[in-house]
């Protein structure tokens, strides 16, 4: 047993717990009620706490020593690792190959046993080795008589004179000029004049057995001289004429001299000079004018100011770029009143890329001078790519910047690496299948590229040292499978995950390590999975803690509470009133614990019903024609004033249909966003929306400085309320003496963030309370101001309900406070650091921050899972909230895996049936009770059992 005595971290009520060793034990409870308290804060800081002090005394002084967690005693612990629920990094070069070494692996697989091809006509480039060239002329029909060549540089002729010593002094009689034979002792003097190919000849025989020996030093000489190449020259016996033979020993295209150099592991890396693809340097996109961003009204006229660009946020034109196109417009007969969007389609193509050498008349008129100018028109999208790339000053490359957009890079496609490095192919051992490149395996999808690679082809001579990479590479595959990603791409962007999906990679990157005698820690692993691919994560879960592993989860998912060996329940409420143990034992006895929570959940389901809406309003989205990844041409409709679900299967394109498509042309048409939305044809229906809201899982903020309260606006309230206190009137105080951030009054030390980082060298960066201030974030003067008894830090450290019930009177604070309270974050601390809030914390504060503002009439609420880190009571709090805003006439589209928020819904869109490229259809569209009946559909299927 792993025994905890005496926990108080946080809100634990000074609790003591044992945690069986080598179980899978799951914490449970309501959002707030202590379970990362308890694992992460307690559990997993020990640990990580008694692992810095194991080191050696010169390892620890370049590390700062961890805080010890409010505890009595923690005895039987293990090493500990935690595997958090954290988006994917923004590093664009970070792959999932790359995160999980699988990139690696297959550079020494291309580098050993790829197969390079002519980057432009496709053909196998062919290669020999000295004993190869040996075999390859001893097969000439015996009596055949061999001149063996050496080729060398024309650059090398010249010093004819030099050329000729050198070659005898090293033991050379005979030169091939220009495919005439001369003797060195001849003299240079009947050399051509014009020197277009010089060979040594290092050799004459005759073709016999026994010449292996004498013809092997002959040819690593002719080597050993041009390097890559050697040539001969081939007459049959009684034969009259040579024929020519030419032997690389570098990768080379006979046909056209294509050469490629040798192949080296580091050559496939896109983050390598001697990889990377020369345009986009391995990034494998580009910055590109955007014309869409260039004229965002195609109503307007170039009279009017179409060119965004080139017009002042006043509306009014600016000077000799806007003359410039006027002068364009002129010289071809185009009408400056004429609406945008009805230009002749070459006017437009001249005006966005230039005239290339065509010049324009300019006529210039300037307080009484006039001046006439010709010069060719360089176009609106070169000139704004080439400011970007050119101006030195911060404001001209952030203006240009908002008309570019990241598109692939042109010359390599995307797949980042250099085009004769794109060309190498390794081959499966069916016959009839094409070789993939690096990128094109990359592309393939993990559950694909696994099977691939089992059945991949390895050169016999490079068996025994490739066989055990290959292994490895599947061996990951398939990690990755068991956790549920194997609809996920190689050459996915770790920024691109989810937080569900970056903590599964790093599940499977430890299975894969195979570690034992491990303490693992894990949030929510679940998030993010439909019900059919919990089986599986449950099961690597258990595989994980075969291998002699404590595997602690902090969970809601019920299929996952009920596989585990042991649950710990804490509760029985958020905040204060939670941070008890309300049970600890056995899935059965938790069944029949009458005092906790979640065995009351499990038992006897207090959903809350609702009277679903029947008939109303008629009115619908429609997104046409969407294509974007992994979508096949859909036609999609979503009804309004309706609360909306889109399920499917992980990797079944809920994200792309919501998230990049729906949301990105929503963004771009309310508030001229400048992210762009994925391939569709059109979106109908915006018309009937008067504002769209976004509540996603992006974090507030990546730093200490933001929290809940600064996100909705309360703590510019406080600050007024504040700044009107009578001693800060009698100290001149003003509202910004009460920002932490700027000067005046908050802690310099920490400049207002309450905390320092502290840089872990190789290990994670983390932040400690600041020692000036004692974490308040502010001095001492600014502190003596108080309200009700509170100074502004204070009313910080507040419990959202707490403060809800101070502020009671104050009805602007008091508002947003209920919100908050009312989605389920009454324990959350208002100054909460937003880089410690959870993904679907972070949600709920955007959720709150939305209900306590005005609403506009018809308002469509795009939530992504809102249900991430939620209990099942917090769940039915969290329905309840969403049902009240689609009473009210707003409408709600939400991506969701949960059942009973599904079962809740009034309409559900199920994409899949699979994931990847199993996925991407329409399964089928309805009320939950009608998708229930469709056989096809998983999720109805899960629904029916429910």
């Amino acid at each position: 047993m792993i025994r905890i005595r005496g926990a108080r971290q946080h809100n634990l009520q000074n609790v003591d717990v044992d945690i069986p060793r080598g179980k899978l034990v799951v914490i449970t409870g309501p959002s707030g009620s202590g379970k990362s308290s308890l694992a992460f804060h307690t559990l997993y800081a020990e640990g990580q706490r008694r692992y810095v002090e194991s080191l050696s005394a010169y390892a620890r002084q370049f590390l700062d020593q961890f805080e010890k967690p409010d505890v009595d005693a923690i005895e039987g612990l293990s090493p500990a690792i935690a595997i958090e629920q954290r988006g994917g990094r923004g590093n664009p070069r970070s792959t999932i190959a790359t995160a999980t070494e699988i990139h690696d692996y297959l550079r020494i697989l291309y580098a050993g046993a790829g197969i390079p091809h002519d980057p432009v006509t496709g053909a196998r480039l062919e290669k020999m080795t000295a004993a190869e060239v040996v075999t390859r002329l001893m097969n000439e029909p015996e009596g055949a008589k061999v001149i063996l060549l050496a080729p060398l540089p024309a650059t090398a002729g010249a010093d004819v004179e030099g050329l000729a010593g050198d070659l005898r002094r090293q033991g050379f009689v005979r030169l091939r000029l220009n495919g005439e034979i001369y003797e060195l002792d001849d003299g240079v003097a009947g050399w051509p004049p014009l020197l277009e190919s010089i060979e040594v000849v290092v050799d004459r025989f005759v073709v016999k057995p026994g010449a292996e020996s004498r013809l092997a030093d002959s040819v690593e000489t002719a080597l050993q001289i041009c390097g890559q190449e050697a040539r001969a020259l081939v007459m049959p016996r009684g034969g009259r004429e040579w024929s020519e033979r030419s032997f690389a020993t570098s990768w080379r295209n006979p046909a056209n001299g294509f050469e490629l150099g040798a192949l080296t592991p580091r050559r496939f890396s896109f983050n390598s000079h001697e990889g990377a693809c020369p345009v986009c340097h391995g990034l494998g996109r580009e910055l590109f004018c955007d014309p869409d961003l260039i004229v965002p009204d195609q109503d307007l006229s170039l009279g009017e100011g179409a060119v965004k660009v080139w017009t002042s946020g006043s509306g009014k034109r600016k000077g000799w770029n806007q003359l410039h196109i006027e002068a364009l417009a002129a010289h071809d007969g185009v009408d400056l009143e004429t609406p945008f969007r009805d230009l002749p389609p070459a006017f437009v193509r001249r005006l966005f890329h230039g005239t290339g050498e065509e010049v324009v008349p300019v006529r210039w008129e300037k307080d009484g001078d006039v001046r006439n100018f010709e010069k060719p028109y360089e176009g609106v999208c070169v000139q704004v790519e080439r400011l970007y790339r050119e101006t030195e000053s911060e404001g001209v490359k952030r203006n240009m910047g908002r008309y570019l957009t990241w598109q692939k890079c042109a010359a390599c496609g995307g797949d980042r690496l250099r085009p004769e490095l794109l060309a190498v192919k390794l081959f499966s051992e069916h016959e009839s299948e094409e070789g993939l490149g690096i990128a094109e395996f990359c592309r393939l999808d993990i559950a694909t590229a696994r099977q691939w690679m089992e059945t991949l082809a390895l050169p016999p001579e490079r068996q025994s040292a490739l066989r055990g990479v290959a292994r490895e590479v599947v061996k990951r595959l398939r990690f990755l499978c068991e956790v549920g990603l194997d609809y996920l791409t190689l050459d996915r962007t770790s920024g691109s995950l989810s937080g569900g999906e970056s903590q599964r990679i790093r599940l499977a990157t430890q299975i894969g390590a195979g570690l034992a005698g491990v303490l693992y820690v894990l949030d929510e692993p679940s998030i993010g999975l439909h019900a059919k691919d919990n089986e599986r994560l449950i099961g690597a879960l258990q595989r994980l803690r075969d291998l002699g592993n404590t595997v602690v989860v902090v969970e809601h998912d019920e299929e996952m509470i009920r596989a585990a060996d042991w649950v710990i329940d804490v509760g029985p409420r958020a905040g204060v009133a939670g941070g008890r143990i309300l049970f600890s034992g056995s899935v059965g006895d938790l069944l029949q614990a009458e005092e906790s929570v979640t065995g009351q959940w499990l038992r006897a389901p207090g959903w809350p019903s609702f009277d679903k809406p029947e008939g109303g309003s008629e009115q619908v989205l429609r997104i046409v024609g969407a294509r974007e990844n992994n979508l096949a041409n859909l036609d999609v409709t979503i009804p309004l004033q309706r609360l909306v679900a889109v399920t499917g299967a992980s990797g079944s394109g809920k994200s792309t249909l919501v998230n990049s498509i729906l949301k990105r042309a929503l963004a771009r048409e309310f508030h001229h966003a400048t992210a762009v939305p994925g391939e569709h044809d059109r979106i109908e229906g915006m018309e009937h929306l008067g504002k769209v809201v976004v509540v996603d899982q992006s974090p507030l903020g990546r730093s200490p400085r933001s929290n809940p309260a600064t996100y909705t606006g309360v703590f510019d309230e406080m600050r007024k309320l504040f700044a009107q206190l009578p001693l800060s009137r009698q100290r001149g105080y003003q509202a910004g003496r009460f920002s932490f951030n700027v000067k005046g009054g908050r802690c310099e030390k920490c400049q207002g963030g309450g905390s320092l980082k502290i840089d872990m060298h190789f290990l994670s960066d983390v932040w400690v309370p600041c020692e000036a201030c004692g974490g308040q974030r502010y001095n001492r003067e600014t502190l003596e101001v108080t309200y009700k008894g509170k100074s502004i830090a204070d009313l910080l450290a507040l419990p959202c309900e707490e403060a809800r019930a101070f502020f009671e009177n104050i009805p602007k604070i008091h508002r947003v406070l209920e919100s908050l309270c009312e989605v389920g974050l009454g324990y959350v601390q208002l100054g909460q650091a937003a880089n410690t809030l959870s993904g679907g914390e972070a949600q709920r504060v955007k959720l709150a921050a939305e209900l306590a503002k005005p609403k506009a009439p018809h308002t469509l609420f795009l939530l992504d899972e809102p249900t991430t880190g939620l209990h099942f009571q917090d769940v039915a709090v969290l329905l309840g909230v969403l049902r009240r805003l689609q009473e009210e006439g707003h409408s709600l589209v939400v991506i969701e895996h949960h059942l009973d928020v599904i079962a809740a819904s009034d309409w559900v869109i199920d994409l899949g049936p699979g994931g990847g490229k199993e996925g991407g259809r329409l399964v089928a569209a309805g009320p939950p009770n009608e998708l229930a009946k469709v056989a096809e559909s998983v999720t109805g299927r899960f629904l029916a059992e429910r």
